[in-house]
């Protein structure tokens, strides 16, 4: 096995929680789902997760890069998702739903997610400027998804007809805020922007697309 990180024992550590979720997101895919747009999560989560294994036997897979990618896609993001769904409950509906924080799980998943990440920053063997454009890479995948999720939800009403259609300057502001988050990678793999800049922007751009 071709080493990872600076640190064996943090390779393994990761190793083995990537082939857990792996196997655990796999499964995942065959179980009932409610929505097109909620499976596309799933395919994701479990993409994200065996490419991070993949990649190990890949010889010229830079490991290190998507098994980061696995860190903040699979344990981190998913607690930001919820955050920002109570966020909006609590803006537009004004609904307290708690119940949506109270998963433990989630809680330990993005706890273990700051953690890793924090370690594969302290344990990288890539130069900031490397781990810069890997960043800028994600983020252009992440405008990409959010870009195909709106596809998906403006076709799922055919099919689901208990779902409202999303109206159409819906459907322009959140295709515009996804291809402002893809050039926004752009600039940032293109070290046209500052990182902090650009996480900045995207949170926000993230909030405002989740909002609407």
């Amino acid at each position: 096995m071709k080493q990872i990180f600076s640190n064996k024992y943090f390779d393994w550590i990761l190793i083995v929680i990537t082939l857990l979720f792996s196997i655990d997101r796999i499964l995942n895919l065959f179980r009932k789902f409610e929505y097109f747009s909620s499976y596309l999560l799933r395919i994701t989560f479990a993409f994200v997760s065996i490419i991070a294994l993949i990649s190990l036997i890949v010889k010229n897979g830079n490991s290190e890069r998507y098994f980061r990618f696995f860190i903040i896609i699979g344990l981190i993001m998913p607690s930001l998702l919820i955050f920002n769904q109570f966020t909006t409950d609590l803006i537009f509906y004004g609904m307290y739903r708690t119940n949506l924080l109270q998963n433990s799980i989630l809680h330990l998943k993005f706890i273990s997610g700051i953690i890793l990440f924090i370690l594969s920053i302290k344990y990288s063997k890539q130069t900031k400027s490397e781990r810069g454009k890997d960043y800028g890479i994600l983020i252009s995948y992440t405008g990409i998804f959010l870009i195909v999720l709106l596809l998906i939800r403006v076709i799922q009403p055919v099919f689901f007809t208990e779902l409202n259609n999303i109206p159409i300057w819906k459907i322009i502001i959140k295709t515009i805020i996804g291809s402002l988050i893809v050039y926004l990678g752009y600039l940032l793999i293109n070290e046209k922007i500052k990182l902090k800049t650009c996480v900045i922007l995207l949170l926000i751009e993230m909030l405002i697309y989740g909002l609407i």
